[in-house]
């Protein structure tokens, strides 16, 4: 119990969060006036107090980029000391947050100017629980140039593949937020994904821009008087001719980084490489990647600098990954990521020192510096051709340096980047930098979560699960939890080939988690429609399980006054089938290759097959959506034929035990057998096989033997004594002589052959006598006939209240079921 309110606080309850549909707000919940107070409260800009003239400037312009008159009230002049913006600005209230909306193209997000100092913690806070963004599970940090390109259609596909990873891993993207170079391309994925997909996965793009950069900013800015949340109107004149930029409208969220300057760019970079260490560090317990969140750097373009200052170092989970199209001036960031113990990803064939260090990682032999060079002439004669002897040097150096850890690298052909190439290679370097960890490298938990997470089972087959390592039972706990809520059935089937032992996995705390917080609320409806419309015992056995279960996490709510009282299951019987449990939490929820598994481990599968085709067969016909009801069609007659061929495997191993089994039942199914659901779910494929059939027309005959004419029983109905001369042979002869012809007696008249020709009969003789009473001797005064008859009509009556009874039981005798059947 106490594992299990571990994992309930734990692996469970995050589980909610972590695994839910991907869903961003930007609804202000509260009160706007209290969001207000908080900002200003908590965030500033920067102003310059100091006029330092820039010499070369021709527009007597300050060292921060304004001029004097833009300066703000009580500024001094500064001669003597070097301008730097922590002596020379002061932090002021922030006067530039709320919703910017774009003019005529009515995209709305959120932006807010604060200062370059402005404290990690606060600015997550703001963005978790003021702008009410979910915790991320990924970060996915973009950087790259600034400048105008064409980009290629073959990245735009890599582009569009990262940014639907990040919609369906609940991910964040950082980006420069501007609508220029390399953000722009995003921008446009983004607004491309969003569009293409339901607004409740909507991709979180923040943009990290330097407010001194940014056009039209005065827009943005709060007038005094204004009280409340504000809207600003941008426009975006992508058009103009200056240094500045506009801001996207396909982000999200912008973050404006302000120094007090005016037309300094990269001014946001230690902000953004402040916050992304610090969402990196921040501890999530059992998270898909050991407690940590990582951060994905995807770089194209830019300058040399570009990747330097993204890397905080490799602490824990915060080492990053740098997926990159490296230009030939980010050359040294690969150096410096491979050194910080940082997996690189290269794009072969997107030009420049990406192809130079692609086609070296793929190259035969040992690396020697004639190698290098020749490669470096190849695909960049006339960069190298301008350089000196000694910068050459450098350079090949540099490069043998990165190819010193050729298992930091990873190389994808551009023309072979489709959407598995491009998951399968950040989901291997972010393994990598993982178990590369000295921090994390034994922590097979967190590591399996992870490849989970990315759905890598040959990986989790190669790297964890090897011969010279033994799994207990509860390590691979948790794992199989998560396995389970994101339908992985493959990892299902891995661990238990590695010793998962599913029955003590499956506690009842387990079993109500599944079923409360990871269970369909349509399904729940859909069973419960069923229930109702067709009065069906295993439907009512099933919906009561899932109520309690349901209601085992709700038993502190108090007011159920006007609840329907329903009879608690015994938990005993759930206890001793949990299997069948799981197995049923599965098949109503259409996992078609998650139940596969489970079936293959239940006892008694011929009937779990049957029950999930009577299951499947009856929710269909509740379904409102086509494809859904079709989807639980196709899964109920796939587990028909799994019942079919399974019973016909048995069949011809041994009759005797394969008739057993067809009346074999659990109380995991409702106390229901074989014949009984294949019958109630009408699987005709399943009650046509032959040894079905012998075991219907054993049950038809009684003890009567099958090669007994019919005409012989007939014409024993008229003359008894022909049963005792052997006229009629039996299945079982009696070992006793004087209890022989009283047993034969007894099988003979309790046949349901017999019941049935003695009832045609009786139908007969009433029929034949009704109508001559009714045509020939209908007379005034009761006749002994007539009397007869009100007889034979009261049998008839009492027959029908016998009827009526029976139909109210959850069972009926196999044989008379399967009488009236086929009759």
């Amino acid at each position: 119990m106490g594992t299990m309110r571990n994992r309930r606080n734990g692996t469970l309850e995050d589980s909610k969060v972590l695994y839910s549909s991907i869903s961003r707000s930007t609804d202000v919940s509260y009160n706007d006036s209290d969001l207000v107070s908080f900002i200003q409260e908590h965030f500033k800009k920067r102003a310059c107090v100091f006029f330092t003239r820039d010499a070369k400037s021709m527009d007597n312009l300050c060292k921060c980029g304004y001029s004097k008159s833009q300066h703000i009230e009580g500024t001094q002049v500064n001669n003597t000391e070097k301008w730097s913006y922590r002596k020379h600005t002061k932090e002021l209230p922030t006067d530039a947050f709320g919703d910017i909306q774009f003019e005529n193209l009515g995209k709305r997000g959120k932006y807010i100017r604060l200062s370059c100092d402005t404290d990690s913690e606060m600015l997550y806070d703001l963005m978790t629980q003021h702008w009410h963004l979910k915790n991320p599970n990924l970060v996915i940090s973009v950087t790259g140039g600034a400048k105008n390109f064409a980009l290629k259609p073959r990245m735009r596909k890599i582009f569009s593949r990262l940014i639907y990873i990040a919609q369906s891993k609940g991910a964040w993207i950082f980006t420069g937020g501007t609508h220029y170079g390399l953000m722009k391309y995003i921008g446009e994925v983004v607004r491309d994904n969003t569009i293409s997909r339901s607004s409740e996965e909507n991709v979180v793009a923040i943009g990290i821009a330097a407010w001194g950069m940014i056009s039209n900013r005065d827009s943005l800015i709060r007038s005094s008087d204004t009280e409340g949340y504000y809207s600003a109107h941008y426009v975006m004149d992508d058009l103009k001719r200056d240094p500045l930029y506009c801001l996207d409208n396909n982000h999200t969220h912008l973050l404006l980084v302000d120094n007090g300057t005016h037309g300094h760019p990269a001014i946001e970079a230690k902000l953004r490489t402040q916050l992304e260490k610090y969402i990196s560090e921040r501890v999530i317990p059992d998270s898909n990647y050991g407690g940590k969140i990582p951060i994905v750097c995807f770089t194209q373009g830019g300058g040399k600098e570009t990747l330097k200052e993204k890397i905080p170092g490799p602490t824990g989970m915060e080492s990053t990954l740098l997926m990159s199209i490296y230009p030939l001036s980010n050359w040294k960031a690969i150096n410096v990521a491979i050194k910080s113990k940082i997996p690189c990803i290269v794009v072969e064939g997107s030009g420049q020192i990406a192809d130079v260090i692609a086609s070296l990682v793929e190259a035969e032999g040992t690396l020697t510096s004639s190698s290098v060079k020749e490669r470096l002439l190849r695909y960049l004669p006339h960069t190298v051709s301008r350089l000196t002897e000694e910068e050459t040097e450098s350079w090949i150096r540099w490069i043998k340096e990165i190819l010193e850890n050729p298992h930091l690298l990873t190389v994808i052909k551009i023309e072979e980047a489709g959407d598995e190439i491009v998951s399968n290679a950040i989901s291997f370097a972010l393994y990598k930098a993982f178990s590369t960890n000295e921090q994390d490298k034994d922590n097979w938990n967190g590591q399996l979560k992870l490849l989970l997470e990315w759905n890598q089972l040959d990986l989790a087959s190669d790297e964890i699960f090897t011969n010279d390592r033994r799994w207990e039972s509860a390590d691979l706990q948790d794992v199989m939890f998560l396995a389970l809520i994101k339908d992985r059935p493959k990892f299902v089937r891995l661990f238990l080939e590695n010793g998962l032992n599913l029955r003590k996995f499956l506690s009842k705390e387990v079993l109500t988690e599944l079923f409360s917080n990871n269970f369909s609320s349509l399904v729940f409806k859909n069973l419960q429609i069923a229930k109702n419309s067709y009065n069906d015992a295993l439907l009512t056995f099933v919906w009561k399980m899932v109520e309690d279960f349901r209601r085992g996490i709700k038993k502190e709510d108090k007011n159920g006054k006007d609840e329907t009282e329903i009879r608690l299951l015994d938990e005993s019987s759930i206890t001793r089938h949990p299997l069948q449990a799981l197995f049923i939490w599965s098949v109503l929820q259409n996992k078609k290759e998650l139940s596969k598994v489970i079936w293959e481990q239940t006892r008694g599968c011929t009937l779990a097959a049957l029950g999930a085709s009577k299951l499947l067969k009856s929710l269909a016909k509740v379904k409102n959506d086509i494809n859904a009801a079709g989807e639980s069609e196709e899964m109920a007659n796939e587990y028909e034929t799994r019942a079919v061929e399974l019973f016909s495997e048995c069949y011809s191993s041994d009759e005797e035990l394969a008739e057993q089994l067809l009346t074999y039942s659990c109380e995991a199914w409702g106390g229901s057998n074989c014949l009984e659901l294949a019958v109630e779910a009408k699987d005709q494929q399943f009650i046509a096989q032959p040894g079905v059939q012998n075991f219907l027309s054993k049950q038809w005959y009684g003890e009567i033997s099958r090669d007994t004419k019919n005409w012989k029983i007939i014409l024993c109905l008229f003359l008894f004594p022909l049963i005792g001369c052997g006229f009629i042979s039996f299945r079982k002869k009696p070992v006793e002589g004087s209890k022989k012809l009283l047993l034969y007696y007894a099988s003979f008249f309790t046949s349901p052959f017999v019941v049935f020709s003695w009832n045609v009969i009786f139908y007969i003789v009433f029929l034949l006598l009704f109508a001559y009473v009714l045509l020939m001797d209908f007379q005034k005064e009761p006749t002994m006939l007539e009397l007869i008859l009100y007889v034979l009509v009261f049998i008839l009556l009492c027959d029908e209240v016998r009827q009526v009874g029976n139909a109210c039981k959850p069972k009926w005798p196999i044989s008379w079921q399967t009488l009236f059947y086929f009759s």
